[in-house]
């Protein structure tokens, strides 16, 4: 009981730091109004704040669905996993995704927390070498709060404390989602290659699965089987596997879809923004934190994207694998499971962010086009 307490009070610190940073963004652009590079630049961190904050609300919101979600995702795994231990090539598939996954995920925290201290340290290094006013690290702030050098501490330690928990939430909670497509993907390929054996070759002496080219296992098909069990039964559990991805895609569609589009909502104006202040703002310090910045926002929406796509493709393959088994001359319930497998599989498992943006490559590219087109405005608005 005393946990779950801390924890909670945990969380609400947390979300506390960061909304206390959105109050100083939207209080300094009030303050620092016409000045556009300074309102532009607040506008920067407050965006991306915001998205955090929305993301761990939904988090809190929806323990539950989480939950199911890694539950689920566990199952589909243990289903495969016999057929992964009895094929090396199979495990080989599984292994590389899960490598892929740890190498995105850690990857982009350690780069966040790379620049990170960066951006902690710059106004303290301008300081010491020169500078005038008191910086603060994310939010510039004006009166009391610079010259007060105890509330001056305090505003700052709140800075790096909202912005260390936003690289660990953000982006975590992006690639939660990202780890699933990824797993559920390799799960589609491994269902993929299962398929296409079916009817293959028993060794007599090794007792493996062996799979003949096509044109071989075509004209030998079941000839091997005195019977069509052993066909029907790995068929109705690639069927039955089939079916709880589906069912998994769409609980992930439920859970996913309103962050997916704080994501990408959130991204592509930080792109135009970043990347306007980047090339626009005289300031030296500022220029290079956006630069710094830039690559972050639209990775959080290539991410997405790339697993989103990994999913179509793995899922359009299906249809091919079942037509690539031995199929000819098999029962006509097994030819009838075929069939009706390869109809579904010829739909692709799209998902989507706020049932609007499909999760794809060309969302990508479309996203990233609209923000530099809202940027080139942005700067011929500047430049007159």
């Amino acid at each position: 009981e005393r946990r779950p307490r801390l924890y909670a009070l945990y969380t609400a610190s947390v979300l506390a730091s960061q909304a206390a940073c959105i109050a100083m963004g939207l209080r300094h652009a009030l303050d620092s109004w016409p000045d556009t590079d300074a309102v532009m630049l607040t506008f920067v961190n407050t965006a991306t704040l915001l998205g955090g904050v929305a993301k761990l609300a939904h988090l809190c919101a929806h323990v539950r669905d989480y939950r199911r979600l890694v539950a689920a995702l566990r199952g589909l795994v243990a289903a495969q996993w016999p057929a992964c231990r009895r094929d090396p090539r199979l495990l080989a598939a599984f292994r590389r995704s899960y490598r892929r996954a740890l190498r995105l995920t850690f990857g982009m925290i350690a780069y966040l927390h790379f620049i990170g201290p960066i951006w902690y340290a710059m106004p303290l290094v301008a300081r010491a070498t020169g500078g005038e006013q008191r910086q603060l690290p994310f939010v510039d702030l004006r009166g009391a709060v610079k010259e007060d050098l105890s509330l001056y501490v305090s505003v700052y330690l709140l800075q790096c404390h909202a912005i260390f928990f936003w690289c660990f939430v953000s982006p975590s909670l992006d690639m939660f989602f990202v780890t699933c497509m990824l797993h559920v993907a390799a799960q589609l390929g491994i269902l993929n290659a299962r398929l296409s054996e079916l009817g293959g070759v028993r060794v007599p002496d090794g007792g493996e699965m062996v799979a003949l080219p096509a044109g071989r296992r075509k004209s030998r098909n079941l000839e091997q089987h005195s019977d069509d069990s052993d066909i029907s039964e790995e068929l109705r559990d690639c069927v039955k596997i089939h079916q709880d991805i589906l069912s998994f895609l769409q609980d992930m569609q439920r859970v996913m879809s309103k962050v997916a589009m704080a994501q990408f909502v959130c991204s592509s104006v930080s792109i135009c923004i970043t990347l306007f202040q980047a090339t626009c703002n005289p300031e030296g310090n500022s220029n290079l934190k956006c630069f710094m910045y830039l690559p972050m926002p639209a990775f959080q929406i290539f991410i997405y994207c790339y697993g989103g796509h990994e999913l179509i493709d793995q899922g359009l393959a299906v249809s091919l694998a079942a037509y690539s088994c031995a199929w000819v001359g098999a029962t006509r319930r097994v030819t009838s499971s075929l069939h009706i497998m390869m109809c579904r599989a010829q739909k692709p498992l799209t998902l989507t962010a706020g049932k609007l943006y499909p999760i794809n490559r060309i969302t990508f590219v479309s996203l990233l086009n609209a923000s530099y087109s809202f940027y080139a405005l942005l700067r011929q608005t500047r430049d007159r």
